[in-house]
């Protein structure tokens, strides 16, 4: 067999289709089962053509019936081995680049990750990856996390070491199908499956999270949990990011308030028997802080896991009156944001959680929000105390931080919110004013560059 020609991982998805199937296929009924345009795959067609017939296959064409490969059984067998073993370069999608944009910012958090190194793991250009960052940042700002621009340094996350871990959490349970986590978590997982899209890193960053031994420590201590139900999936996946964080030197923190009622709350004692099995299984010991932290996350075990019943017609009531009332303010799109709805209604079901139990509600970037959405946090306030979406609770001061958060995102998303309009002035010329504006853009992105000037052409005025 002469030398094969290696393929992108797109090219070797669609010839692991192709080898797969042993009848006909047209080209539409392809791209439908990848996901794919009919354009993408007739342009990856010759050079899959190329790779197999240097493993002694070929691919017929046969008008009004389709395309299929044409070949010996065995070397047939042989080429998809060679496949599913092989490791060609990367083709990712747009949402496939973000996914594992998130997994690399929020797995450095909070430690700063260069451009340069993203481009890298991306494969691709450097305006591509500017595009899926401003992507990934709306993700980040509805997990209450914000992304930082350093200029020099690169992006880092910011926010509470909890909301990272939760971040972690959300964005493995979004881009890992559940087969593939429960292979892992059985023990089987220790690399990709075979078959796996290979397009996402996110399944490799649970690769290295030892599922199996998390899952056996969970199940001895929590009898009550079955092995294969997705709600101890999720608490697997939570107890893993852990570690792995913890591993990082990366430590839960609490105000003191929070910490003595986590402590002193009955499930501490099921949190202290889970860390307790770790430092026997794994050797790593867990502080106060990460103890408290289990313990939380267990107080809102049903919630998280996504066997949360829908929210009642109170609840939606509330959602709608304070959806109505940010419309009416800020942008009557609004009004139409189902994911808005959804995301308010997942968080004030949580929040309800927390007051329960009687656990203070925090947020770090509270001062933040407020000093970057002056205007959002005034109208947030102001819907807080009308609508009352507690009923007769009164709502945290730091929720109102949340609540911009979430009309902020919306706006962003669904591009709503005016760019600033500035001028960019230099003394020092031209050639610098540019250096200059590509800096401002890279760390305010509202901002909207309408006109750059030297100094000497400002002081002379609009007409000069």
């Amino acid at each position: 067999m002469s030398a094969l020609v290696p393929l992108d991982s797109r090219q070797a998805r669609i010839t692991r289709h192709l080898l797969a199937e042993a009848g006909p296929e047209s080209v539409e009924e392809i791209a439908t089962a990848l996901r794919l345009t009919t354009r993408v795959v007739r342009y990856n067609l010759p050079s899959i053509e190329t790779y197999l017939r240097s493993g002694g296959l070929r691919i017929v064409r046969r008008r009004g019936v389709g395309i299929w490969i044409q070949g010996d059984d065995d070397e047939r067998l042989a080429l998809l081995s060679r496949l599913d073993d092989g490791a060609g370069p990367q083709v990712l999608s747009g949402a496939d680049r973000k996914l594992q944009a998130l997994a690399a910012l929020l797995d450095r958090a909070p430690q700063p990750l260069h451009l340069a190194d993203l481009e890298v793991a991306l494969g691709a250009s450097r305006p591509t990856v500017r595009r899926d960052v401003r992507a990934a940042e709306h993700w980040l700002e509805e997990h209450h996390l914000h992304l930082q621009h350093v200029a020099g340094v690169g992006l880092a996350v910011r926010g509470s070491e909890i909301d990272v871990r939760k971040a972690l959490l959300a964005l493995v349970l979004e881009a890992v199908p559940p087969d593939v986590l429960l292979k892992q978590a059985s023990g089987d997982g220790a690399s990709l499956p075979a078959g796996a899209d290979r397009s996402t890193g996110v399944a490799r960053f649970t690769a290295e999270l030892d599922l199996g031994t998390h899952r056996s420590i969970l199940l001895d201590q929590l009898h009550e949990l079955d092995a294969t139900e997705p709600v101890t999936i999720v608490a697997t996946l939570y107890l893993a990011i852990v570690a792995r964080r913890v591993q990082g030197g990366r430590t839960a923190e609490f105000q003191s308030g929070q910490l003595r009622s986590l402590i002193d709350h009955p499930v501490a004692d099921a949190a202290a028997r889970i860390a307790a099995a770790m430092e026997k299984r794994t050797g790593l010991l867990l502080e106060e802080t990460d103890v408290a932290a289990i313990t939380e996350f267990l107080l809102g075990f049903v919630d998280v896991g996504g066997r949360a019943a829908p929210a009642d017609a109170d609840e939606m009531a509330a959602i709608d009156r304070l959806v109505a009332a940010a419309a009416q303010r800020l942008h009557p799109s609004l009004a139409d944001d189902q994911q808005l709805r959804r995301s308010l209604a997942e968080h004030l079901r949580r929040l309800r959680v927390r007051l329960r139990y009687g656990l203070p509600v925090s947020n770090p970037l509270e001062q933040e929000v407020r000093e970057r959405y002056p205007d959002v946090y005034q109208v947030a306030s102001e819907i807080a105390a009308e609508v009352s979406p507690l009923g007769e609770e009164a709502i945290p001061a730091d929720e109102i931080g949340f609540l911009t958060m979430y009309l902020a995102g919306s706006l962003e998303r669904n591009r709503l919110r005016p760019k600033i309009r500035v001028t960019v002035v230099c003394p020092a010329g031209m050639a610098t004013a540019w250096i200059l504006v590509s800096r401002l853009l890279a760390v305010f992105p509202q901002v909207d560059v309408t006109r750059v000037v030297s100094r000497t052409a400002f002081e002379r005025g609009p007409d000069a």
